[in-house]
């Protein structure tokens, strides 16, 4: 095993945290980051596994490699709070075909969609233009975001690491027909990136996200983010524990 500190960044500022430690999608991002300078390759897809809350501070991240499979990889580690298997590529090759979605939106002339940063600190890190009527805890009949979203230029990101970002940017679907916070934390967060994540544009994206079942224990969030033109650039499904009393 070799033992590194990733360079994304060195240490989680408490601005990123969550709920409860720090969001998620840092963190994936940070794991993405270390594969890609162990191995010199780009991430194609990463499953991650939250352990516990990760706690602001310095990052100290593992990466050995994965010896089963066709497709190369690396197991990824922070302490012992998450892992993360990424699959590598070493070319950024542009789709043959991606799935595309309309992009016929102007973000700025949308209102933002105002997260109390005392509440959830990483949202001060992000701009969000809802473009359907979902909101969260609005009690509303269907679990679905639909945004435009763009990260604020506080770190310097590779396409791949802003997705990553981006994908777990909202909380569950569930939350727009809730009426009252539920805790609802990720246990394992799947990622693949399409080829449109490398392309270079607007820092826009539109964000698709829903809930597409829950129990009274369990939900599985699924999201799709296109680039500014409308393409493919990633796309995620999450599990979540359910500890409060979400219907």
């Amino acid at each position: 095993m070799t033992a590194i500190t990733s360079e994304f960044p060195t240490h989680f500022d408490d601005t990123w945290r969550a709920f409860d430690g720090i969001h998620g999608g840092l963190v994936l991002a940070s794991m993405l980051r270390a594969a890609a300078v162990e191995t010199d390759a780009v991430p194609v897809a990463a499953t991650a596994h939250f352990n516990s809350p990760v706690r602001p501070g310095p990052i100290r991240t593992a990466v050995r490699s994965d010896t089963g499979g066709r497709t190369p990889g690396v197991h990824v580690s922070i302490d012992d709070a998450a892992t993360a298997l990424v699959r590598l590529s070493r070319s950024t090759s542009p789709a043959a075909h991606a799935p595309t979605v309309d992009a016929d939106f102007d973000p700025d002339s949308l209102a933002v969609l105002d997260i109390p940063i005392d509440f959830v600190p990483f949202s001060q890190h992000l701009d969000i233009r809802p473009i359907n009527a979902a909101r969260p805890f609005a009690g509303g009949s269907d679990p679905e975001f639909d945004v435009w979203i763009r990260l604020r230029p506080t770190l310097d990101v590779t396409g791949t690491e802003r997705a990553a970002i981006l994908l777990d940017a909202l909380p569950p679907g569930l939350f727009a027909t809730l009426t009252a916070p539920v805790s609802i934390p990720t246990v394992e967060l799947t990622v693949h990136f399409a080829p449109g994540v490398h392309r270079p544009g607007g820092e826009w994206h539109r964000l698709r996200h829903r809930t597409v079942w829950w129990t009274s224990a369990l939900c599985v969030d699924e999201t799709e983010l296109f680039t500014a033109d409308g393409e493919l650039a990633a796309q995620a499904r999450q599990l979540r524990r359910i500890l409060g009393g979400a219907r």
